[in-house]
C-alpha cells in the first residue's frame, strides 16, 4: 500500500498544491518502478530536497526508488531513508 504524507511540522508554504502534486507524481513513479515493493511509502519534498521513507525487502528495490526520483528530478538532493529488512 502506498500512502502520501507530509511531516507534521510542514508549514503552509511548503505544502503548496504544486508540492502535493509533485509528491503524488513521485509516489506513483516509485510505486511503478519498484513494482509496489516499497511498503508504507511516504514521499515529500521541500526546497529542492526529496525525502523517502518506507520499508523494502531488498537494497535493489531501494535503489530503484532512488532512480525513479532522480529520473524525474535530476540534481535534486535525495534523502532515501527506506529501511531494508526482511
Amino acid at each position: 500500500m502506498v500512502a502520501l504524507t507530509t511531516p507534521s511540522t510542514m508549514t503552509a508554504d511548503r505544502a503548496s498544491p504544486s508540492n502535493c502534486a509533485q509528491d503524488c507524481e513521485l509516489t506513483r513513479r516509485i510505486d511503478s518502478r519498484t513494482f509496489h515493493q516499497v511498503h508504507n511509502l511516504h514521499v515529500w519534498h521541500e526546497s529542492g530536497r526529496v525525502v523517502l521513507r518506507g520499508r523494502s525487502e531488498s537494497y535493489y528495490v531501494k535503489q530503484l526508488a532512488t532512480h525513479a526520483v532522480l529520473d524525474l528530478m535530476p540534481g535534486v538532493v535525495l534523502e532515501n531513508s527506506i529501511d531494508v529488512a526482511r
